[in-house]
């Protein structure tokens, strides 16, 4: 079983047991996980448990998230990824979660470290690396079905046999989406046929921009968008 050691100055504060789908991860005392520091936003980060996947999502906190010294807006958690939550961190040993309680304060405070300083220095650095990305599918409460990878330019959604993503159903069509890989990102766009496609719960009749995260749904599969860094794939 998954779990996190929050750790202060190297020194074990307290482990949690991942046993829930979703985490929170924040100052404010209703976090699953609290910690109770001005460095720390009232709702800082969660992680969600997406199959045999722990994703951990920045929630636009004012200090940013951190793992292994490089900022992150989402991430899939691998064993011992030492995610950073203001002075605090937080190691990651493939896990599931508890709770805990504490109390909150006022404002965030900024951090005005040169620790701060020198992880944003590091971010900077590989992000004027242009490293790739690719886009995966993962699939919802499927976990058996495992997870796609966008490889191709045009990647096809639907039960024909030429599809890249392929799915079944009474009221499928044999192409119902594509996704297309472009240089702004990842695209979806509804290519006709009985099954409604939907993102984050919208209905989509054209096409639209994916985001990190986004949620997919066609018939009763529901797939999550995320993006790998190209060499780990």
């Amino acid at each position: 079983m998954a779990k996190l050691i929050l750790m202060f100055k190297d020194q074990v504060m307290q482990e949690f047991p991942f046993f829930r789908e979703s985490m929170t991860i924040g100052r404010n005392p209703e976090n699953n996980i609290q910690i109770d520091n001005l460095a720390v936003s009232g709702h800082h980060a969660k992680i969600d448990k997406v199959g045999s996947k722990f994703i951990l999502t920045d929630l636009q906190s004012t200090n940013s998230t951190f793992v292994n010294d490089k900022k992150i807006v989402s991430h899939s958690l691998k064993d011992r990824d030492k995610i950073q939550i203001g002075k605090h961190v937080l190691l990651f040993l493939s896990s599931e979660t508890d709770r805990a309680e504490q109390s909150g304060s006022d404002e965030t405070m900024i951090l005005d470290t040169a620790q701060q300083r020198e992880l944003l220095a590091k971010q900077e650095t590989a992000a004027g690396q242009g490293i790739k990305k690719i886009g995966v599918l993962s699939f919802l409460g499927n976990s058996e079905i495992g997870e796609v990878k966008l490889i191709k330019k045009l990647s096809r959604i639907g039960k024909a046999d030429n599809c890249e993503v392929k799915l079944s159903g009474l009221f499928m069509g044999d192409t119902a989406a594509a996704i297309s890989k472009r240089p702004s990102g990842y695209t979806i766009t509804f290519t006709g046929g009985m099954t409604k496609l939907k993102v984050n719960g919208q209905v989509i009749k054209d096409s639209v921009q994916l985001n990190e995260y986004d949620t997919i749904e066609l018939g009763s599969y529901k797939l999550q968008f995320y993006q790998k860094e190209a060499e780990s794939i």
